[in-house]
């Protein structure tokens, strides 16, 4: 027999929840969400979508990730890995980066209801892109460039400039999109080369430089640093834990984090 549903979210339960841990109305959000967590909200990713807009209000700003990782090339490909006489077939037939239709299947479902919304806007990147809503969606996600997507004049770079907070619903902090800048910033990775399809009127695989992210590496340590800081506010649902920080502590944080990293082994 299957189990009953026994505990239930509203937008109106998700909104209290949100203005608990400090959302505002005006607030500039970097969002990640797996819903997982909540167990049953009435209406899914819509109704959740609905409340982190409401509680921004008009002059907020909801900004996601919209990254579609098999948009590379297939020799960075590792799990699994893509048989070599297969790369250029692969190159071939990718279709060109569409943020309304892409498959984004690493995203969570909130991604997917927001980047469906008639006034969220794109930036244009094919591996790297984002989506917003609101006030500053526009400036956000407005020319992100093709070589180093994620640097500062990215739309990480605009989130920093705008005080922006990162809010994480039941994912930890390599899912934190923005601590890449620090990687940037710390010079910590190397640079390599990269492909994606670009549909641009006519769709083309084309080359482009970016470094080497690795969110696996630091990411968690660099959240566990702010926390003992006092400057993440943590709340609890069952076992999912709700963080919200600033973007731009998180980053200056996690250059701190990469300098005296690379200092230590260097002595």
């Amino acid at each position: 027999m299957l189990k009953a549903i026994e505990k239930m979210y509203t937008k109106e339960d998700l909104i209290r929840i949100f203005k608990e841990i400090g959302v505002c109305k005006g607030m500039i959000l970097e969002v990640h969400t797996s819903l997982k967590g909540f167990g049953y909200i009435v209406g899914g990713a819509e109704t959740y979508v609905d409340a982190l807009l409401e509680s921004v209000d008009y002059n907020g700003t909801i900004v996601m990730p919209l990254q579609c990782p098999d948009n590379n090339d297939p020799s960075d490909f590792v799990n699994p890995p893509i048989a070599y006489e297969l790369h250029e077939r692969y190159r071939e037939s990718m279709p060109g980066f569409d943020p309304l239709h892409g498959e984004i299947s690493y995203m969570s479902k909130a991604v997917e209801n927001l980047r469906r919304r008639p006034k969220s806007e794109f930036s244009r990147h094919p591996n790297c892109a984002f989506v917003a809503y609101g006030r500053y969606a526009k400036l956000i996600t407005g020319n992100q460039n093709l070589d180093f997507a994620l640097d500062d004049d990215s739309p990480l770079g605009k989130l920093y400039e705008l005080k922006a907070q990162c809010l994480l619903v039941g994912c930890d902090y390599d899912s934190m999109t923005s601590l890449h800048l620090a990687e940037y910033r710390s010079k910590v990775r190397g640079i390599k080369k990269q492909g994606a399809a670009i549909d641009d009127g006519i769709r083309s695989w084309t080359p482009y430089l970016d470094i080497d992210l690795d969110s696996d590496d630091g990411f968690i340590d660099i959240g566990r640093r702010l926390e003992a800081k006092g400057q993440v506010r943590i709340k609890e649902i069952g076992d999912m834990k709700i963080r919200l920080l600033g973007v731009e502590n998180a980053v200056l944080e996690g250059v701190r984090y990469y300098m005296e990293r690379m200092m230590r082994y260097r002595l």
